[in-house]
């Protein structure tokens, strides 16, 4: 009984142990608040690259192969709801005669994009990419002006004033100054194969009319794509190879036999396109496309658990600091304990309780302030640029129109275990010295 007593006695007659409280309430928030913001921003990402992407992609295929073959393998196996030809390249997108600049621009890529003349150009079908993916609701999303919106829905792709169309991001239209009938030519290149066997690049321009704008969730997406018809680029690029298909976009009946689906699917593509007793063609899913963009992100969130642990190690010290202050001013209640027949074991529960509860509260403390402060993070924000003008996160660089928010329970756990674990080896340090502090010591130096 008498530890308990007296553990309370110097936690509650020593005000300096509140700066140890502090200390570990910062830590806990920091790392709650830091890290539900990042996997919420990481959470949201993942949502808007998966609205702008198919369920399944065919990637790699060989010169060699054909749609009308491949679609058929695709089709045939139950879970595929659909398939949509594709040709991704790349280009520069310029208004006739606008000269193009000197070196390419840093663009902000992934992002938000759009601030650079150099893309990614998407050869599709319209007719199969609507069934496939969300294109529809790209075209006519409700952030899409009616004046920007493409002529005919159904046909967005249609030649217009004799020439082939292109869809072009929102943004990037609106800061370009297009409209729907504008004129703007696509510079890119293609490697021609020379009878000889050699290859060489061969400079494609194709005059092109602005059909409309498209608008996804993913900004970076929007900003960085523009589709135009499969025949026509297929055409430009290819010649005559009509059913030559790089690239397959796939939609899945049910999401969560995907990765099996996946796995089927790769089977059935490299043993339609096998020659020479080897396979060509990868299936991926939407998340391992874009694998390295979202694992860039959760990278980040990585190196921000490691760097805010280090406000827990500072907090550590601090804590070890008052608690050893502590064992030195009680040098004499050490020994009072000793000659009373206090052991080592009671001595050592006594000091070591103060650090218990010091880390216990300071982790209830920061748990909960850091759950509501992720939560109304939003609020804070706002009112802090009501009251100062100041706005302490720039939601708009990442694409987002408020602060994001996921708690993580688990990591929640870590930090509550990660501090608990802390706060019993910074404890044991001064008690066991106490513990062991020799009694006439003790009487003498009191």
């Amino acid at each position: 009984m008498y530890r308990l007593f007296l553990a309370l006695r110097y936690l509650l007659t020593r005000p300096i142990n509140l700066l140890s409280i502090g200390g570990i309430t910062i830590s806990v928030w920091a790392l709650v608040v830091v890290v539900s913001v990042f996997s919420g921003y990481l959470h949201v990402v993942e949502q808007h690259v998966r609205t702008a992407s198919a369920d399944a992609a065919v990637i790699g295929l060989p010169p060699w192969a054909e749609w009308s073959r491949l679609s058929k393998v695709l089709r045939d196996d139950p879970n595929v709801a659909a398939a949509a030809p594709r040709l991704a390249h790349y280009g520069m997108l310029q208004r006739p005669g606008q000269r193009p600049p000197p070196a390419p621009l840093p663009g902000r890529g992934a992002l938000i994009g759009g601030d650079q003349p150099f893309l990614s150009v998407i050869g599709i079908d319209p007719a199969a990419e609507l069934e496939t993916t969300g294109f529809a609701g790209w075209l006519v999303a409700p952030e899409v002006p009616p004046a920007l919106r493409c002529a005919d829905p159904a046909a967005p792709l249609a030649p217009r004033d004799g020439r082939p169309t292109v869809l072009i991001g929102l943004e990037r239209m609106q800061r370009e100054g297009l409209a729907p009938g504008d004129r703007v030519v696509l510079t890119t290149a293609a490697l021609d194969t020379a009878p000889d066997g050699d290859k060489a690049p061969r400079k494609v321009q194709l005059e092109l009319t602005v059909g409309g704008a498209f608008k996804t969730a993913h900004a970076g997406f929007d900003g960085n794509t523009v589709f135009v018809a499969l025949d026509t680029l297929r055409h430009e690029l290819y010649g005559e190879r009509d059913d030559f298909v790089p690239e397959i976009a796939v939609r899945v009946r049910d999401e969560r036999q995907l990765d099996a689906t996946v796995e089927r699917l790769e089977r059935a593509v490299q043993a339609a396109t096998e020659r020479d007793s080897r396979g060509f063609g990868r299936v991926l899913t939407w998340r391992q496309k874009h694998e390295l963009y979202l694992g860039n992100v959760a990278h980040q969130r990585g190196l921000l658990k490691i760097v805010l642990i280090v406000i827990m190690v500072v907090a550590a010290f601090l804590m070890l600091a008052t608690l050893s202050m502590m064992v030195t001013e009680k040098t004499g209640d050490i020994g009072i304990l000793a000659a009373m027949g206090g052991t080592p074991l009671g001595v050592t529960t006594v000091f070591l309780s103060c650090g218990l509860v010091i880390t216990g509260v300071g982790i209830v403390l920061g748990l909960g302030s850091g759950t509501l402060t992720a939560v109304y993070l939003e609020e804070i924000r706002q009112g802090v640029r009501w009251a100062t003008g100041v706005d302490l996160l720039k939601v708009d660089v990442y694409g987002l129109d408020r602060v994001p928010c996921y708690l993580e329970p688990v990591w929640m756990l870590e930090v509550a275990g990660m501090a608990l674990l802390t706060g019993l080896v910074v404890s044991a340090l001064p008690a066991l010295r106490a513990a062991f502090h020799d009694p006439l010591v003790s009487l003498r130096g009191s």
